[in-house]
């Protein structure tokens, strides 16, 4: 499916494209899921996937503060601590989308600048790219614990886009998480959604300007705006 949101044109010349990482490039959404259930099941009911999916999309230990509420705040330290033992190590399990890399490369060798926008601390962020050897793409990256304000708030996407060394109106920003939608649209950049088959609420699916169930369809539609 595709819409073009107000204001926006395919036929703007784009220079710069930026992506989140966990289910964009990245397939680990099982595994932070199961994570994250992991983290906080000695200390309330076990949450559901649905549950885990909606408190997604900003800093670790903001994620987990969500799941537990507010009669949770006490055991957020060792949710914490939970889980990143749980996780530490296993980057491996977080395999590369089919496609993602060949997209890469390609927009690499276009000329685009590549930019990550992440919920994720820095490193881990680091480390999962530098696992699968992606590192070397991206000359602009900003994590969830490099600014204050995290998704949905659209800085740390126009700090991307500072760095790539681009402009709002020549960006295209891909992601699967509401707050991807959210922050993109909030910055006013076209911004791409893969929803893997979850239903996101109205007020998401309205402000993205192409969607997409799955990641191939959704590379291909980035390199369509660089060709």
């Amino acid at each position: 499916m595709l819409r073009t949101s107000k204001g926006t044109s395919l036929s703007i010349r784009k220079r710069a494209a930026i992506f989140d990482l966990d289910g964009t490039l990245v397939d680990s959404m099982p595994f932070v899921i199961e994570s994250f259930i992991h983290a906080v099941e000695p200390y309330r009911a076990r949450p559901s996937v649905p549950e885990v999916l909606a408190h997604l999309g900003g800093p670790l230990e903001t994620c987990i503060r969500n799941l537990l509420g507010p009669e949770g705040t006490d055991s957020v330290p060792a949710a914490k601590a939970r889980l990143l033992e749980y996780e530490h190590h296993k980057e491996e399990r977080l395999i590369p989308f089919p496609g993602s890399r060949e997209m890469l490369a390609e927009l690499r060798s276009r000329g685009v600048k590549l930019g990550i926008w992440t919920g994720r601390d820095r490193w881990s962020a680091e480390r999962i790219l530098d696992v699968h050897d992606l590192a070397g793409f991206f000359p602009a990256i900003v994590c969830g614990d490099d600014l204050p304000s995290h998704k949905p708030d659209p800085a740390g996407l126009l700090r991307a886009i500072e760095l790539a060394g681009a402009g709002v109106g020549d960006t295209v920003f891909m992601g699967d998480a509401d707050a991807d939608v959210l922050g993109g649209h909030a910055a006013g950049v076209h911004t791409i959604f893969v929803h893997h088959g979850r239903l996101a609420p109205a007020s998401v699916h309205n402000r993205a300007a192409e969607i997409f169930a799955e990641p191939g369809p959704a590379y291909a539609a980035m390199l369509r705006h660089f060709a």
